[in-house]
C-alpha cells in the first residue's frame, strides 16, 4: 500500500488490494468514531435511545443528503442499496402478478427481492460492448403492461459502467425507476440526482465515501414519500418520512452516528481530487494488466466508472461463475485481492483504484497474474 496512507486505513500490509468496491475499506479514524459512539451509547443506554439519537440520526441523514446533493427531507437512512429496493417493493405493494424489470449487470439481490414477493422478474439484456442506445432500448423493450418498477444500477457491480439513467427513465415513463446507486457516494462526481426523472435513488455510503458498513441513503421522489415505510415497525413509526426511519428498536445505530465522520475522511483524503487521482491510477494500472495479459477492455460505449474497470482475461478463461471462483481462491492464496468475473461468456478482472493503491500495486498483479492463469489451463 502506499507507504504515507497505509497508516490511514486498517487493511492486511501482506495483501494487494485492489477491491475496494466489494466493501470498500473503513478508515482507522471512522471505524474509531463508531467505536466512540458504541460507547456513548452503552454508557447511559436510556437516554441515548430516548433523548440523543434522534438528533443525531437527523444530523446524520442531513449529512448524508448533503453528500449527494439532495434535500434533507427527501433522502432517509437504510443498511444498503438491497434494503432500499425491500422498502420501494414493499411501499409500491409489488407481488403476484406484478412485473419488475432488472438488467443482466445488474446486482442480483435486486430481482431476488422481487421474486421474493412474488413478481415475475423480466431482464433487460445487453453486452458489455453495448452503447447506451441499446441499454435504452433493452429496457424500453422490457417494459410490459404489467410492470410496477424498474430497476437500474447507476454504475454495474460485475461490469463497472455507467449506464444512461436518465434515458431509461424517460424511455420507461410512465413505469417509476428506482436506481442501484451502490457504487456511486463519492465515486461519480456532478451528481443531480433530481434532474434524472426516477423516483427512488440508493446509494451505499460504505464504499466510496468511507462510512461504516450498514449506512446507506435512499432519496425518494416526493409524489411516493408517503407511501415508504422501514421494513421493520419499531419506535419511529407514526412520523413523517424520513424521520420513519431513524429508531430502529435496539440495533446497532453507531454506523449511522458515524456517517459524518466517513464523510469527512472522504474530503481529508483529497475529495474530488483524489477521485480524479485514483481514476487516472487505475487507467495505467488497467493498461499495466492488460499489456501483461495480451489483452483489451470493453470497446462499446457506455463509460467505466472512474474507479472501477474492467480488463478481459485472454478467451476461454474463467467464462463460468465456477471457474472464476477457482481462479479467485488461487488469486487470494498469491496475496491478491482481485475479483475475477465471468459475464457473457467471457472471463474479466475487475480492478479498483482506492486512495491506499499505488502503481506497483497494479505491477504485481500483472507479474502474478499470467502464471496463474498457465496453472488454470494446464489444471
Amino acid at each position: 500500500m502506499r507507504r504515507d496512507i497505509a497508516d490511514l486505513f486498517e487493511l492486511d500490509p501482506t495483501l494487494t488490494h485492489l477491491n475496494h468496491g466489494a466493501f470498500g475499506a473503513v478508515p482507522r479514524s471512522v471505524r474509531e468514531a463508531q467505536d466512540r459512539a458504541r460507547a456513548r451509547i452503552e454508557g447511559a443506554p436510556m437516554r441515548a435511545f430516548r433523548d440523543e439519537l434522534p438528533a443525531t440520526l437527523a444530523g446524520a441523514r442531513e449529512a448524508a443528503a448533503t453528500f449527494v446533493g439532495v434535500a434533507a427531507g427527501s433522502t432517509a437512512l437504510v443498511r444498503n442499496v438491497t434494503e432500499a429496493v425491500g422498502v420501494v417493493l414493499q411501499g409500491l405493494r409489488v407481488g403476484p402478478g406484478d412485473d419488475v424489470v432488472v438488467g443482466n449487470h445488474g446486482y442480483l439481490t435486486a430481482g431476488w427481492s422481487a421474486e421474493a414477493r412474488g413478481a415475475t422478474l423480466r431482464t433487460a439484456v445487453f453486452d458489455v460492448d453495448s452503447d447506451p442506445d441499446d441499454v435504452v432500448a433493452a429496457f424500453a423493450a422490457a417494459v410490459t403492461d404489467r410492470t410496477r418498477l424498474v430497476v437500474i444500477d447507476q454504475i454495474t457491480s460485475p461490469t463497472a459502467l455507467v449506464l444512461p439513467v436518465a434515458e431509461v427513465a424517460a424511455a420507461v415513463a410512465p413505469v417509476p425507476v428506482l436506481v442501484d446507486a451502490a457504487h456511486v457516494p463519492g465515486a461519480l462526481p456532478d451528481l443531480d440526482v433530481e434532474a434524472l426523472g426516477v423516483a427512488f435513488w440508493a446509494g451505499n455510503l460504505h464504499k466510496w465515501a468511507y462510512t461504516p458498513r450498514a449506512a446507506a441513503t435512499l432519496w425518494v421522489a416526493p409524489e411516493h414519500r408517503d407511501a415508504m415505510r422501514p421494513l421493520v415497525t419499531s419506535w419511529s413509526h407514526g412520523l413523517p418520512f424520513p424521520e420513519r426511519f431513524d429508531l430502529q428498536g435496539t440495533v446497532d445505530h453507531s454506523s449511522w452516528v458515524a456517517v459524518p465522520d466517513g464523510l469527512a475522511a472522504w474530503e481529508a483524503l483529497g475529495g474530488w481530487q483524489q477521485v480524479d487521482r485514483n481514476a487516472d491510477l487505475l487507467l495505467r494500472g488497467s493498461e499495466l494488466v492488460r499489456d501483461a495479459l495480451g489483452t483489451d477492455g470493453p470497446h462499446g460505449g457506455i463509460p467505466s466508472a472512474p474507479c472501477l474497470r474492467l480488463v478481459a482475461l485472454p478467451v476461454g478463461v474463467a467464462t463460468t461463475t465456477e471457474d472464476a471462483e477457482a481462479l479467485w481462491q488461487r488469486l487470494y492464496a498469491a496475496g491478491i485481492v482481485v475479483p475475477p468475473v465471468a459475464f457473457g461468456g467471457r472471463g474479466y478482472v475487475r480492478l479498483a483504484a482506492a486512495p491506499y493503491n499505488d502503481e506497483d500495486d497494479y505491477v504485481r498483479l500483472a507479474a502474478v497474474l499470467p502464471g496463474l492463469l498457465s496453472e488454470v489451463r494446464t489444471a
